[in-house]
């Protein structure tokens, strides 16, 4: 049986002014500190493309944002677009890339192949 193929996506949402609720506790103080964070609109999935899929419309539900577009996150082949568009860049983005993509594939397999959610803010 062939191994479904891995991908990494990055999806930006509308802004809708959501917010969560964080708490942390304050050491100093002995208290909780309640604060109100902004719903991430940014991530970054990476998993089987239906993982990902699942992945996506959870977050989509839980957080009420709209998509409102996203790109694939991978090592750009010369003569490509984006390619050709980072210009002598090119090449140290791709080598940047691809440690991100090594250490998102060691966080997948440490957990027992489950898709990744990354914040991108």
């Amino acid at each position: 049986m062939k191994k479904p193929e891995i991908l990494c996506q990055d999806y930006h949402f509308y802004p809708n002014g959501i917010y969560t609720t964080t708490h942390k506790y304050n050491l100093q103080y002995s208290t909780y500190d309640n604060d109100l964070k902004e719903i991430s609109l940014s991530i970054r999935l990476y998993g089987t493309q239906k993982q990902i899929d699942k992945a996506l419309n959870e977050y989509m539900e839980r957080t009420q944002v709209a998509l409102d577009e996203s790109y694939n996150f991978k090592v750009e082949p010369k003569g490509s677009y984006w390619y050709d568009i980072y210009g002598s860049k090119a090449d140290k983005i791709n080598k940047q890339t691809q440690i991100k993509l090594d250490r998102y594939n060691k966080l997948y397999q440490d957990q027992n192949d489950k898709a990744l959610l990354i914040n991108l803010r």
